[in-house]
Parts: C-alpha cells; sequence; structure tokens
C-alpha cells in the first residue's frame, strides 16, 4: 500500500470520527433544551425506569404561551371504568310528598333507563318557569325505594311531576293547568317517555273546591298594642322585640323562629313610626294543644309592659288573659272541623295551604 493510500484512510478515518463526535454533541444539546422546555430530564426511552428520578411536567410552552395540562384519571383501570359513585339517595331525596287533595300529579314513563343528565335538562323548562303554585318534578330511585331529585351520576325510568292546585293565596285556573300539563308533555317528548293527558276540566274543578275548603279554616287571632305614651319609632319596638326573643323576619316584622317555613306567631308594626302595633296567630298552622294561646298573651303582656302599652282588639276595647280560655275552647272546635276535613293542624297539608 503507498504512503497515498494510507495518508487517505487516515484523513477518511478522521473524517468520520469528526462526524460522529459532532452527532452525539448535537444530539446531547438537543436532548438537553427539549427537557429545559418540558420541565425535566430526557432520558433514554428503553433504558430509563419510568418514574424513577423524572418529574412529570406542569405546563408546555408552545409558541410562547402556556398551556396548562390538566390532570386526569385514567378511562379504566383494572379493566373497568373509573367512574365516581353517586352521592348517598339521602342528599337527594325530596322532600315533596304526593298529596292526592292538594296536587295535579303527571306521571313519565320511559322504556329504557334514561340517564340523570337527560331528566335534568329535560325538566328544565319545567322546573324554571314562572308558575302561580309550587312545582315539583322527583324521580324514581329503585335502589333507594324513594322518589328524589334527578342526578346527574343516576339512571331512571318514572318520573313525576306536581303541581299544587291551591293555597291560601292562589287557586289554579284551567287555563294554568292546561299549560302545566303541555309542559310535560314535552318533557315527557324529550325524554321519549310515555305520559297520560289529565282531565284538565275535573282538575281546575278540584282546584276551586280545594280552594274553598282552604278560606273555611284560614283564621288569624290577632291582638292590637296601643300606646299609652306616643309613637313608638321602629328602633325602640325592635328592641323590646329583642329582648323578648324575637328576630326579625321581615320588614318590620319579628317572630320566634323555632323551624323552617313562616312564623306562626308574628309582631308587626304598619309604619316606622306608630302608636299601635299587632301580634297576629295564624291558627291553621299551629298544631292543637301546642300552648300558643298563652304564648300569644304572654308575649302581648310582655310587650305591654316594655313599650307602655294596652292590649286591644280591633275596636280598641281593652282585652284581658280571661279571653284565653274562650278562645281555647273555640279553637278545640275549629281545629276538630280541620281533622275532618282531612287537614290536620300544624301537619304538613296545613303549612302548604298556609303560607
Amino acid at each position: 500500500m503507498s504512503e497515498l493510500q494510507i495518508a487517505l484512510l487516515l484523513i477518511a478515518g478522521a473524517v468520520l470520527a469528526g462526524l460522529y463526535l459532532a452527532g452525539k454533541w448535537q444530539e446531547r444539546r438537543l436532548l438537553r433544551r427539549l427537557g429545559e422546555q418540558l420541565g425535566g430530564g430526557v432520558g433514554d426511552a428503553l433504558l430509563d425506569d419510568p418514574g424513577q428520578g423524572r418529574a412529570e411536567p406542569a405546563a408546555v410552552r408552545a409558541g410562547g404561551v402556556q398551556r396548562l395540562i390538566e390532570p386526569h384519571l385514567p378511562a379504566e383501570q383494572g379493566g373497568q371504568a373509573a367512574a365516581q359513585p353517586p352521592p348517598p339517595a339521602a342528599t337527594r331525596r325530596s322532600d315533596w310528598l304526593e298529596d292526592p287533595l292538594l296536587d295535579c300529579v303527571l306521571e313519565l314513563r320511559c322504556a329504557r333507563p334514561v340517564d340523570g343528565v337527560s331528566f335534568i335538562d329535560a325538566a328544565m323548562p319545567l322546573t324554571t318557569a314562572q308558575w302561580p303554585m309550587p312545582v315539583s318534578f322527583v324521580v324514581w330511585d329503585a335502589r333507594a325505594q324513594q322518589w328524589v331529585h334527578p342526578d346527574r351520576f343516576g339512571y331512571y325510568t318514572d318520573a313525576l311531576a306536581a303541581i299544587q292546585l291551591a293555597n291560601r293565596r292562589s287557586v289554579l285556573t284551567e287555563e294554568q293547568i292546561d299549560r302545566f300539563a303541555s309542559s310535560v308533555r314535552q318533557t315527557a317528548a324529550a325524554l321519549d317517555a310515555d305520559s297520560d293527558p289529565p282531565d284538565v276540566v275535573r282538575l281546575a274543578a278540584s282546584a276551586r273546591e280545594l280552594d274553598r275548603l282552604c278560606a273555611r279554616f284560614d283564621v288569624r287571632i290577632g291582638l292590637t298594642l296601643e300606646s299609652a305614651s306616643g309613637a313608638w319609632s321602629e328602633a325602640r319596638v325592635a328592641n323590646a322585640a329583642e329582648r323578648l326573643g324575637l328576630e326579625r323576619v321581615g320588614h318590620l316584622r319579628w317572630a320566634p323562629r323555632l323551624e323552617p317555613g313562616p312564623p306562626p306567631l308574628v309582631l308587626s308594626m304598619p309604619a316606622p313610626v306608630c302608636e299601635r302595633i299587632s301580634l297576629e296567630l295564624d291558627v291553621p298552622t299551629i298544631v292543637s294543644g301546642a300552648g300558643a294561646v298563652q304564648q300569644l298573651f304572654g308575649l302581648s303582656n310582655q310587650l305591654g309592659v316594655q313599650l307602655n302599652a294596652r292590649v286591644v282588639d280591633d275596636n280598641g276595647r281593652p282585652i284581658d288573659s280571661d279571653s284565653v280560655a274562650t278562645i281555647e275552647a273555640q279553637l278545640a272546635n275549629l281545629y276538630e272541623q280541620m281533622r275532618s276535613a282531612g287537614i290536620d293542624p300544624g301537619g304538613d297539608r296545613a303549612r302548604r295551604l298556609y303560607v
């Protein structure tokens, strides 16, 4: 081999070695830059042990804009979908109970189980519309064996849509019942469910009858406190009420708040400055035998001392505690009539009617 051939071989070897070293340097440079961008090192995908010495990237910067990578659960784990379990049925249980005397109830029946999201979406126009009376929409939870509010994780086949026919303030008309029935039909169509059409004329007649029954027992007992030393300010009445354990429940109104719902005993002022205030007992919402009449008179006497007032009737005639026995006898008769008509004084039906 000539000296020229040996020189060419040496030159070729040097060139190849240089190219190899340059390639390795460029590779290391690219890996380091990519690791900086991803917030962690980048190793060999075949040799490195996954999960050792590597931090998950918090964000990727693309084109100078930080794009957050949200963490997520795998769609399947151990061959089963990792779905979040529904909340306990007790948290979804409906406080509404079907009452054949008070409610127009329409049933919706699906041929197959439908997811809770579809029920919620289909009922939205029904439950968010403006109605003159309370509206309820519940589904049957087969596992809990009770009516509940639709839950987005559940599956249901049966639902009830209901509207109350009347209360002390309002009564449904035939047109309003027909509009409610039409809205329920739209909900049923969205769920591909069956729903029997109601007898609108009969329901309207039931609503009018319920209105008459409600008015029959809509009784209030009122006492008036009349100032003996000039007009009271709102601040003075409020101070006296709070001393006796009453809480503000509205504008110029105070009551002993014992439970949710409209208070059965209310102190009210007709104006921010006045010489007469009133105490009123809502009779049908009081459980019989609860001592409400004694509480009414006891509170009026205490307020009379606090405000330097006398207790009178609507005509300005003085009322004394001897009237308690007479009023209680009259209330006992009224409560007996209510029970005979199917309305338990202070019960669930009475609280729904007298709001």
